[in-house]
């Protein structure tokens, strides 16, 4: 084994050892980034696995995607025929992208999801699937333009997703208080208009305030909900029932 891979399951353990002490969503994800990045990551997410039929970007507890992915993803329906996912649902070892079967069924549709995702920067990827006790199911997916990973890696990888579902479950139900809305109303509103597709300057002039005070309102709901950019608020907010469309 290498230096460079004694040095990262040093660090993958430093890195579970200290999963226990953080309460952001956001330094969770920094924290696991800034590790999986060394294995040539560039990219990665933590979800709940839905039904077919649903959409997946509601369902992100943690992500650092290509911009535009997860909007183009779930739109044109991707998640549908994602062989990855497919595969996540059969087994509980984690696996390399290009060691998930295509079924004959949906084998043109699987090519051109991975052929966009190739598209976006992400041409290799690994994944660790998760299953409780339950039946609740969910998944760790990281991606690439090229990733090399030695077997012993591999398996640093596969502990290090266990954990970090943990963490990313634990962090982002705090979210939410207890018996009362985690947003203001008047940040709620905010976030409706952009629900609705109203620019900053639209939702300004909607509810009456400045363009300053929309984009404050946006900034903290981004620092409560603990996501990054308007779009992916948007789909917590949804998903938490700060609002409605």
């Amino acid at each position: 084994m290498s230096d460079a891979d004694d040095a990262f399951i040093r660090q993958s353990f430093d890195l579970i050892d200290g999963l226990d002490g953080l309460s952001d969503p956001l330094d969770v994800q920094k924290t696991i980034f800034d590790l999986v990045a060394r294995c040539g990551f560039s990219y990665f997410a933590i979800t709940r696995l839905p039904q077919p039929s649903e959409r997946i970007g509601p369902n992100l507890l943690l992500s650092v995607w290509p911009d535009g992915w997860l909007a183009h993803y779930d739109r044109v329906g991707h998640y549908r025929y994602d062989p990855v996912v497919r595969h996540c649902f059969r087994t509980t070892e984690p696996f390399a992208w290009n060691e998930a079967p295509l079924e004959p069924d949906t084998a043109s549709q699987a090519r051109r999801v991975m052929e966009e995702a190739r598209e976006h920067g992400m041409g290799a990827g690994y994944c660790v699937p998760i299953h409780d006790a339950h039946g609740f199911q969910g998944g760790i997916s990281l991606a690439g333009e090229r990733v090399e990973m030695t077997p012993r890696v591999r398996r640093a990888v596969h502990l290090l997703g266990l954990y970090a579902w943990s963490a990313a479950a634990r962090t982002t139900a705090r979210r939410r208080k207890p018996g009362g809305r985690l947003l203001s109303a008047r940040e709620r509103d905010v976030l409706s208009c952009a629900a609705q597709g109203r620019t900053q300057e639209e939702t300004a002039d909607f509810l009456g305030v400045s363009i300053d005070t929309v984009a404050t309102h946006l900034r903290n709901a981004r620092t409560k909900i603990g996501t990054r950019n308007t779009t992916h608020t948007v789909i917590e907010a949804l998903r938490l029932r700060e609002i409605s469309l």
